[in-house]
């Protein structure tokens, strides 16, 4: 296959019809190339629009399969009316071309991921994260119900090591550096989490990454606009798949926790971690328990199980957060304290599940439309023993 993108991308995009050659006289088109597990354009046009484009590597394994499953997802939002409000919260999606594995959207201008929002603010805004509770609510409906089967894929990090892990002794949250040092045995206790992914009752499609991948690409008009004059996006679709609603939100609720876990200093000893902090947990719960409200007020589905919901929900938080540590730490030829943390975070959700919602994630009533108290306690005496 000719790689399209390094040698004939414009001849290519001039045939598709995507630009015109007016555009490539005038001298006011840009490329920015770059790549991870596929590789990525961006095209900027002075006159024209502006494109992210996106092509499979033919010697990584897989990722044409991506590209296509990203692909389904766009053709399905676009195709069908009834789809329209996940539409809204994707680019425009313009063309795949499954022999080149080409996927081509709408570049989002002036755009920022969630994460970089968060840590430019340093906290975490109560009224973005209503609006992040509702996102998922929308892929109730969805594009890849038509799949025959539901693979329900259990994240790759995870299925490294199938063997049990060891039970940790340690009752803290996050209190201890020891432990939990390699990849592998962080992958192992991932998958004490993933128990819960077969208790599904409802079969969904879930973005399988929602925070990473940029749940949350936000355009401004201008540098200075509000949040709220932003508009929200959910991009990078390619892990999508049939499963369990509770993996999106627990992905979620993760990487809030994950937010505030980053920004504690090495050490060992709970409180001085939590003192420690630069993003308190007493910032992050308010825009949980938002996020929370949000999502299970929009939910015809989990509204009547709120508890039940939320329970299941902690359990995707603890196997996510074991596959953030292992992302951390698993190319790294040195110890990664905040990925210890993760882990042995994760573990202690997982033994003692129960205290979560309320001591560590904020939530006081799972079933409440608006949470506006948070626990007591302070956040080191929340998650001891």
């Amino acid at each position: 296959m000719d790689p399209i993108v390094t040698r004939n991308l414009i001849r290519y995009l001039t045939g598709k019809g995507l630009i015109d050659r007016a555009g490539i006289v005038d001298g006011g088109m840009v490329l920015t190339m770059s790549r991870s597990r596929n590789r990525f354009v961006m095209l900027k046009q002075r006159n024209g629009p502006a494109y992210f484009i996106k092509q499979a590597i033919e010697t990584e394994p897989g990722t044409r399969e991506t590209i296509a499953r990203e692909a389904e997802v766009y053709r399905g939002a676009f195709g069908d009316e009834r789809l329209r409000p996940l539409r809204d919260l994707l680019p425009q999606f313009r063309l795949h071309d499954a022999e080149q594995g080409i996927l081509i959207n709408d570049l989002i201008p002036d755009s920022e991921t969630l994460t970089a929002v968060h840590r430019k603010l340093g906290t975490c805004p109560v009224d973005l994260a209503a609006r992040l509770g509702t996102a998922p609510v929308r892929l109730s409906r969805d594009p890849l119900r038509r799949r025959r089967a539901a693979s329900c894929a259990v994240p790759s990090a995870i299925a490294l090591d199938s063997a049990a892990p060891r039970r940790g002794g340690c009752q803290r949250h996050a209190a201890q550096s020891g432990g939990i040092g390699a990849p592998r045995h962080i992958a192992r206790g991932a998958r004490r989490g993933c128990d819960a992914r077969r208790t599904a009752r409802r079969v969904e499609t879930r973005h399988a990454d929602p925070y990473r991948h940029a749940l949350g690409k936000l355009p401004a008009r201008t540098e200075g606009d509000a949040l709220a004059d932003r508009r929200l996006y959910i991009i990078d679709w390619e892990l999508a798949d049939i499963g369990d609603a509770a993996w999106d939100v627990g992905s979620m609720l993760q990487s809030y926790l994950a937010f505030w876990i980053g920004s504690m200093p090495a050490g060992s000893d709970p409180a001085a971690l939590f003192a420690g902090a630069t993003v308190p947990l007493a910032s992050v719960q308010p825009a949980i328990a938002s996020f929370w409200a949000a999502y299970i007020t929009a939910s015809d589905a989990y509204r009547g199980d709120a508890p039940g919901f939320l329970k299941r929900c902690i359990g995707m938080l603890a196997a996510r957060m074991m596959v953030t540590a292992f992302e951390r730490s698993a190319w790294s030829q040195t110890t990664d304290p905040i990925a210890i943390l993760l882990a042995q975070t994760a573990l202690n959700i997982l033994a003692d599940p129960d205290r979560v919602a309320e001591e560590l994630l904020g939530i006081v009533d799972p079933a409440a439309r608006v949470l506006d108290r948070a626990p007591d306690r302070a956040p080191h005496q929340a998650i001891a023993a």
